[in-house]
């Protein structure tokens, strides 16, 4: 395909953006608040479960708080994000489901268990946390006499869940992922939200999406700039996404800020998946890395 049909195609995978929209503020906490949060995570978590979770020894380094907790569970908090992750001790080949059960019914069960957690409580008005997905982890093997691959094992289920402001997906990791192990056992937590405080501190006006598919464009040219074939004749848009973004968990952020996220595949003896953010606004709040481009001093101040 030609550039045009590339930035065409990509441009068709979405409805029109919003001319303007908002940039919020996030809420910032403590690393004496985070423990005490993640203390109580551990506490609701306990009770809804029927795990041991109210004692453990906190380890304060510098990046993050690890709570050491018994049969092997521990829970960590990161400072910079306030992401946490609990993982109760279950080893990774005990308490498999005892068979391979329909998509429907795992989904029930995750949403059985996410509800104990009332995760809409964990968010602001105009906030919410819906579920999105989910995955399952097999394994199999082969006999050892006549080399037939055995039944697979249905092992873990995850379930993902994004959290959404004034409607808009926050997206980047998860917000929140729930794994269990067979009969509903929970086997780990990850939370990952970022929490606006609602406060407006900007209005900025929105790219088009082909305007962000050009950025992409030009981005992906700056990465193979080493090809002898145009970019277009191998590379091939898979998706485009308008909402806020998530900074990985070790990251601090101030400021959910409209992006784009759009993924590109491209063919060829080694084929790959390559994902995109691209700020969608005239202003840039995030210190998103582009390619071919330093994050702008503007956005870098921002993120301290």
């Amino acid at each position: 395909m030609d550039e045009k049909t590339f930035v065409e195609k990509f441009a068709s995978m979405m409805e029109a953006a919003p001319k303007r929209a908002d940039v919020l503020s996030v809420r910032q906490y403590s690393v004496n608040e985070l423990q005490q949060r993640v203390r109580r995570i551990l506490t609701t978590t306990g009770s809804a479960c029927g795990l041991n979770l109210d004692r453990g020894d906190m380890v304060t380094q510098e990046d993050r708080t690890l709570i050491r907790l018994p049969m092997g569970a521990q829970a960590v908090v990161y400072h910079a994000s306030g992401a946490m992750q609990l993982v109760t001790g279950l080893p990774p080949m005990e308490a498999l489901f005892k068979r391979v059960e329909n998509r429907e019914r795992l989904i029930k069960l995750v949403e059985e268990t996410a509800a104990k957690f009332n995760f809409q409580e964990w968010v602001g008005p105009k906030q919410r946390i819906a579920f999105e997905r989910l995955w399952q982890i097999k394994a199999s093997a082969t006999g050892r006499e006549e080399m037939k691959p055995l039944a697979p094992v249905l092992c873990r289920v995850v379930g993902a869940y994004r959290h959404f402001v004034n409607d808009l997906p926050v997206l980047g990791a998860a917000s929140v992922a729930v794994k269990l192990a067979g009969e509903g056992a929970l086997d780990s937590l990850t939370v990952q939200i970022r929490e606006s405080t609602g406060e407006v501190v900007d209005r900025v006006k929105i790219k088009r999406p082909d305007e962000a598919a050009r950025e992409v464009l030009r981005q992906m040219s700056a990465l193979m700039s080493g090809s002898k074939a145009p970019i277009t004749e191998f590379a091939f848009p898979t998706l485009l996404q308008y909402g806020y973004f998530s900074l990985s968990k070790r990251q601090a952020q101030r400021y959910l800020a409209p992006v784009y996220v759009a993924s590109v595949e491209t063919g060829g003896e080694d084929p790959t998946a390559r994902l995109f953010v691209i700020p969608a606004g005239d202003k840039e709040y995030l210190p998103i890395c582009r390619i071919g481009n330093e994050a702008l001093p503007s956005a870098q101040r921002l993120a301290k």
